[in-house]
C-alpha cells in the first residue's frame, strides 16, 4: 500500500496548523470534459496484478465507467525475476493485467518497482515489509531489467499480443522517502539508474518515454532519509541524468490541506517548482507528470485526519481544475489513488483513499470524478 511516512506527516500536520489560505492563481476558463479525461487516471494499486480476473475487470470497468482515459500499474521486479537473475516471470500476473487493461482501451503507466533478494543492497533491513523496497545493490541491474520489460511490452516485442501495450515508464516509486528507498534514499545510485535504464528502455523501444520516479511530498531531512521534490530533482541534474528522461513524475498529495492553497510547502504547488527547475536546465518542453495523488476518508483520529466524503469529492474538482488551468501547459496525466478502499474498516485512513468503498459502493467523488470528466472544470 502507498501511504505517507512519519515525517511527511508530520510536515502536512505543522503548515496546516499556520491558518494562512492563499489560493493558487486559478484561471477560470472552462476546460472540456474530453481534455480533462484525456490527462485522467486512477490507479488501483499493486493488487491488480493479482486480483482474480474477475475482480480485474470489473475494477477497470468502473476507471472506463469514471471517464479516466489512464491506469498505472506496478511492474513487480520481485515477482518477475524473484527466481534469479536468469528468470523472468511475466506470467505472475502481469501479462493477464496488460492484456485486460488493452481490451478496456486505456492507457497504461508503468512503475518499475522493486528490488527481488538476489539484486538487494546488503544493508537492506531484514523484515520483509520493508526490504520489499530496498534499493538494488547494482543500479545496472535495475537497467536491464527494464529495458526487458520494454521488449516484451513496448513497440517491437515478439509477442503480439502484448505489443505495444506500455509506452510510459515510471523509474522506481517515491526514490527520494525511505519508505519506499530501503535504506535510505541514495541520489547517486538513483541517477545511475536513471541513466542506465534510459538507455536500455530506449534501446528496446526508441519510442518509449521514460519518466522519473515520482517524488513523495517530503522535506528535506538532516539525515539524508528524506528529500525533498525539488532538492532531489537539483540533484538529478547535477548528476548528469538530465538527458536521461523524457518527463518528471511528482506524488502532489495535499491532504487535509486543499491543493489550491498556494503555499510553497504545498506539494501541489511544488509542481510549478519543478518545472521552473526544468525550465532553468533547459527541460521546458518536458512535462510534470502528476503519477499519484489521492485524500482519505474515514473516521481515523491520527493527523493529518482524513476527509469527509463530501471533502474528498470537492479535492477531486480542485486539483483537477488546478491541473488541467494553471498547470495545463507543462504537465500530463494526473491519477488518482486510488478506485476503491482496501478494506471496509473506516478506522486507517490509509485504506480509505478510495473514490469508491471497500464493496464498490461510489463515494460522491467517484460522481464527481464522472462529472468532471464528462463536462469539464471551471
Amino acid at each position: 500500500m502507498r501511504k505517507l511516512g512519519v515525517p511527511i506527516v508530520v510536515v502536512l500536520l505543522a503548515v496546516t496548523l499556520l491558518g494562512c489560505k492563499p489560493r493558487q492563481n486559478i484561471r477560470v476558463n472552462p476546460v472540456p470534459g474530453s481534455v480533462v479525461a484525456a490527462r485522467a487516471g486512477i490507479s488501483v494499486g499493486v493488487d491488480l496484478l493479482w486480483e482474480s480476473d474477475a475482480q480485474r475487470n470489473t475494477d477497470l470497468d468502473e476507471i472506463v465507467a469514471a471517464g479516466a482515459k489512464w491506469v498505472a500499474i506496478d511492474v513487480d521486479w520481485k515477482s518477475i525475476q524473484g527466481d534469479g537473475r536468469d528468470s523472468f516471470r511475466w506470467d505472475r500476473g502481469l501479462d493477464a493485467t496488460v492484456m485486460a487493461i488493452r481490451l478496456h482501451g486505456l492507457s497504461i503507466l508503468a512503475d518499475v518497482t522493486y528490488s527481488p533478494p538476489w539484486a538487494r543492497r546488503a544493508d537492506c533491513p531484514s523484515f520483509e515489509r520493508d526490504s520489499g523496497h530496498c534499493f538494488p545493490d547494482n543500479a545496472n541491474d535495475y537497467a536491464v531489467f527494464a529495458g526487458a520489460a520494454a521488449a516484451r511490452y513496448g513497440a517491437n516485442s515478439t509477442n503480439t499480443l502484448l505489443r505495444g501495450s506500455i509506452e510510459n515508464w515510471q523509474l522506481w516509486n517515491e526514490p527520494n522517502h525511505q519508505e519506499f528507498s530501503q535504506p535510505r534514499p541514495d541520489p547517486d545510485k538513483y541517477a545511475a539508474m536513471v541513466k542506465g535504464s534510459y538507455l536500455w528502455i530506449k534501446a528496446a523501444d526508441s519510442g518509449a518515454t521514460v519518466i522519473t520516479g515520482g517524488t513523495a511530498p517530503a522535506g528535506d531531512a538532516a539525515d539524508g532519509t528524506e528529500y525533498s521534490p525539488a532538492t532531489w530533482l537539483l540533484g538529478l541534474y547535477q548528476r548528469g541524468a538530465g538527458g536521461s528522461f523524457d518527463a518528471v513524475a511528482h506524488h502532489p498529495y495535499m491532504f487535509p490541506t486543499n491543493p489550491l492553497e498556494a503555499h510553497p510547502w504545498n506539494a501541489f504547488t511544488q509542481t510549478q517548482t519543478l518545472h521552473d527547475i526544468m525550465v532553468t536546465h533547459g527541460d521546458g518542453a518536458k512535462k510534470v507528470w502528476g503519477t499519484e495523488m489521492g485524500a482519505p476518508t474515514g473516521t481515523d483520529t491520527v493527523d493529518p485526519r482524513p476527509l469527509s466524503e463530501a471533502q474528498q469529492a470537492q479535492w477531486v474538482h480542485d486539483y483537477y481544475l488546478g491541473w488541467n488551468t494553471t498547470f495545463r501547459d507543462f504537465t500530463g496525466p494526473l491519477i488518482w489513488y486510488s478506485l476503491r478502499d482496501r478494506s471496509p474498516d473506516p478506522s486507517s485512513k490509509w485504506d480509505n483513499l478510495g473514490l469508491l468503498h471497500f464493496d464498490q459502493a461510489p463515494k460522491p467523488s467517484y460522481r464527481t470524478y464522472q462529472d468532471i470528466t464528462s463536462n469539464g472544470v471551471s
